[in-house]
């Protein structure tokens, strides 16, 4: 094990952030998608049909990073992009019956992983929460764009 109390708080919660990340996607590699897979299908379905920079706001990413992740969500038939009836150079996004199927079992998945992980005490929700209601509004001001080079 590294010597962690010599590591700055960036870099733990990072470390931390990469390690539960990777644990997701190995939960739900069985399933065929990736954990921002997983959020990208709940966020269309809790917010119903989207535009692609509607669906990144949500998600506190680009437009071009959730961009990637629907095409590959597009090619597997978990959702479907149509253009806007308003506005036809916008793109729609609605999830598709097999994505509907598939976001059901990966919540099923998750709160599986979800009993694994409350280990973690409610003090520890709190802090993580209270960084994170820190940092959001600094890292998006007012228009909810991600900085550049920065991925979910």
């Amino acid at each position: 094990m590294p010597d962690t109390d010599l590591w700055t708080t960036e870099r733990m919660l990072t470390t931390a952030a990469r390690l539960t990340e990777n644990a997701w996607n190995e939960r739900l590699h069985a399933l065929g998608i990736t954990h921002a897979a997983f959020i990208t299908l709940r966020t269309v379905e809790a917010h119903g049909p989207l535009s692609q920079v509607e669906l990144a706001d949500h998600l506190h990413v680009t437009a071009q990073t959730v961009g990637r992740t629907l095409a590959r969500l597009g090619q597997q038939g978990l959702v479907y992009r149509h253009s806007s009836e308003s506005d036809r150079r916008t793109f729609v996004v609605s999830l598709t019956e097999p994505g509907r199927s598939l976001l059901s079992e990966a919540e099923r998945h998750e709160r599986e992983f979800a009993l694994d992980l409350q280990r973690a005490s409610p003090e520890l929700r709190r802090l993580l929460m209270k960084v994170i209601e820190d940092l959001l509004p600094a890292r998006f001001p007012s228009n909810g764009v991600e900085q550049a080079g920065q991925n979910s």
